[in-house]
C-alpha cells in the first residue's frame, strides 16, 4: 500500500513517516524544496516530491497512484515561525487543494491531523481553519480518519530556551488542565487508522497536567532553580487589538494561546509517553 504524506518535515510529520516505514508501507513525502528533502532524508529514508502546497497547479495529479493520503500539514503555532502564509492559507486552503487531488485520484483513505475540540472555538482562526477543512473532508465521500490531539509535546520545545534563560511565565494561575501527547503516539494512531474503520480519533497523553505544572516540568529538567513568573491574561488580551492591525499571523497565534489557557482541554488518554521523559530526551 502506497502512502503520500503532506507536512512531513514537521515534528509530527517526521514521526508519521518513521512509523509508516516501520510498519512496512511505501512512503512518499511532499516537501517544499530540495533543502527540505535533504533535511528529511537525514532522519527518514523515503521518497520525496517537491511541490508548493499553497499553489494548486503544483499539486496537479500529485495523489495519482497512491492508496492513502495523510495530511499533517498545518501552519506552526510557534512564535518563532515568521512564514507569511496564515492558518487559513495553509490549514484550510492548501489542505483543500490536496483533498481535491485525492478525490480526483480516488484514493482509498484520507487521514487528517486536526485539533481536539476545534469545533468549540469558531472565533479563533487556528481552530476555525481546522474545523472547516475537517467538514470538507467529511463531505468528500472519501473514506477518512480525523486525528484530534489537544496539543503535541513538540509544541513546548520553544519553551526550552525560555526555561534556560529563566524567562518562563505562567499566564494567570495556570490552573487549567490538559493532557498533551507525544507526536510518536499520534503517529502510531495515524498509521493504525489506515486499516481501521474509525472516522474520528481523539488522542491525548497519559497524564493530565495544569499549565503551571507543564512549565514546572520543563523548568525542572532544563534548568532547575529558576523562578517562573506570572503575568495577568488581561495584559496580553489588551494588546491583541493593536497587534491584529500590524501582524495578523502573530495575533492569531496569541489569541489561540490566550483562549486555550482559560479552559480545561482533556482528550482520551491513549498516548503512552509522559512529558518529563520527552523533555529529558530532547534537552
Amino acid at each position: 500500500m502506497k502512502i503520500i504524506l503532506f507536512g512531513a518535515t514537521g515534528h509530527l510529520g517526521k514521526a508519521i513517516a518513521a512509523e509508516a516505514l516501520k510498519q512496512g508501507y511505501a512512503l512518499t513525502a511532499v516537501v517544499r524544496n530540495e533543502e527540505k528533502a535533504i533535511t528529511l532524508k537525514q532522519t527518514v529514508q523515503c521518497e520525496t516530491i517537491i511541490a508548493d502546497v499553497t499553489q494548486h497547479a503544483s499539486l496537479d495529479y500529485i495523489c495519482s497512484g497512491f492508496d492513502v493520503v495523510i495530511s499533517a500539514l498545518g501552519k506552526s503555532v510557534s512564535i518563532n515561525d515568521n512564514s507569511k502564509p496564515g492558518f487559513m492559507d495553509v490549514d484550510l486552503t492548501a489542505n483543500t487543494y490536496i483533498l481535491a487531488e485525492a478525490i480526483k485520484a480516488a484514493v482509498k483513505k484520507f487521514i487528517y491531523i486536526s485539533a481536539y475540540h476545534a469545533e468549540r472555538y469558531p472565533q479563533l482562526t487556528y481552530f476555525h481553519a481546522h474545523q472547516q477543512f475537517a467538514e470538507r473532508l467529511m463531505r468528500s465521500n472519501l473514506d477518512y480518519s480525523i486525528i484530534k490531539p489537544p496539543a503535541l509535546f513538540s509544541a513546548f520545545i520553544d519553551l526550552f530556551e525560555l526555561a534556560e534563560k529563566g524567562r518562563l511565565v505562567n499566564m494567570g494561575k495556570g490552573d487549567k488542565l490538559t493532557n498533551p501527547v507525544y507526536e510518536g503516539d499520534v503517529a502510531l494512531a495515524c498509521i493504525n487508522a489506515i486499516k481501521q474503520d474509525v472516522s474520528t480519533i481523539e488522542i491525548g497523553g497519559p497524564e493530565v497536567l495544569s499549565r503551571k505544572q507543564i512549565n514546572e516540568i520543563i523548568q525542572e529538567v532544563i534548568k532547575p532553580g529558576k523562578k517562573i513568573r506570572t503575568i495577568p491574561p488581561g495584559l496580553v488580551k489588551n494588546m491583541l487589538p493593536l497587534l491584529k492591525i500590524f501582524n495578523r499571523n502573530l495575533f492569531d497565534k496569541l489569541a489561540f494561546f490566550v483562549e486555550v489557557m482559560q479552559h480545561d482541554t482533556i482528550a482520551p488518554r491513549l498516548g503512552q509517553l509522559r512529558l518529563k521523559e520527552y523533555v529529558e530526551r530532547k534537552r
